[in-house]
């Protein structure tokens, strides 16, 4: 009998020990986005950002430009990245769409270095040594390349900084062309 009321004992412990607690009230709040999302045919949704007016965007392309042809193919998943150099540092990162654009939206201010990493198949390139155009000349550096199995590396930064001002868009185009 005694043992008896010592396991009762211990079940009645174990058992408020495991009694659930009260639940937490949370109170969702409600805070206005920035962006809003557009569904496309397919049902995958678009991303769309609300330009502020305090801040400004850079953007632009990357393609190859073909020889004799006007004729230009864009090239997806280059990275590329802003670094700026006045005031607080920032650095943004994105890389290119499929059609070879790229756009940083709603960026602080300032001075900023531009920086491109380039990882390509060898059978995306369309020629051995391409030649690099460029809408502005930012004084840029070829600061590496190397071939790595069937991957070509290269890494261009610029040795000028752009100035992104409030409401401005800044736009630098890029194409690589075969000699």
């Amino acid at each position: 009998m005694k043992q008896t009321k010592i396991s009762l004992l211990v079940v009645v412990l174990l058992a408020s020990c495991a009694a659930p607690t009260p639940a937490t009230t949370v109170t969702p709040t409600s805070t206005p986005l920035s962006f809003t999302t557009i569904p496309e045919a397919g049902g995958t949704p678009t991303l769309t950002v609300t330009p502020d007016a305090s801040l400004g965007t850079v953007e632009g392309h990357f393609s190859w430009s073909q020889p004799d042809t006007e004729t230009t193919l864009p090239i997806p998943e280059v990275t590329v990245q802003l670094d700026r150099h006045s005031g607080e540092y920032l650095k943004y990162k994105v890389k290119t769409e499929s059609d070879g654009h790229f756009v940083f939206a709603n960026i602080e201010p300032g001075q900023y270095g531009f920086g491109i990493y380039m990882n390509l198949q060898l059978d995306e390139r369309q020629c051995d040594a391409p030649e690099y155009v460029y809408s502005r000349d930012l004084g840029w550096q070829h600061y590496a390349s190397w071939l790595k199995i069937d991957v070509f590396y290269d890494v261009i930064f610029s040795s000028t900084d752009i100035t992104v001002n409030p409401g401005e868009v800044v736009v630098l185009d890029f194409a690589l062309k075969c000699l």
